[in-house]
């Protein structure tokens, strides 16, 4: 299969060579999509700092926004405490 086939032909060669690797493992299926949007959201920070290229610190600015909005806390245990009173007490 050649690179025109998969549309790959504008990619960088260090690209094609993980794209391959994850390929290869199985999880290309799992990792690619998550990549080109950390990638994607990368390269918004970078052209919003006017910055000629994406640079690491744009990247972890993208993984840690993806990881703020993907996690959350769960509620301080002080919650679910006072929940559990608010059920158990009648009401009046």
């Amino acid at each position: 299969m050649g690179d025109k086939e998969n549309g790959d032909e504008d990619l960088p060669s260090d690209i094609k060579i993980v794209k391959i690797l994850l390929k290869s493992m199985g999880f290309l299926e799992l990792w690619y999509p998550y990549v080109v949007d950390v990638l994607t959201d990368a390269q918004v920070y970078s052209e919003h700092a006017t910055k000629p290229a994406i640079d690491p610190d744009d990247i972890k600015l993208a993984i840690q926004t993806k990881v703020n909005f993907g996690f959350s806390q769960p509620p301080p245990r002080e919650i679910f405490i006072f929940q559990l009173q608010l059920q158990i007490t009648p009401n009046r």
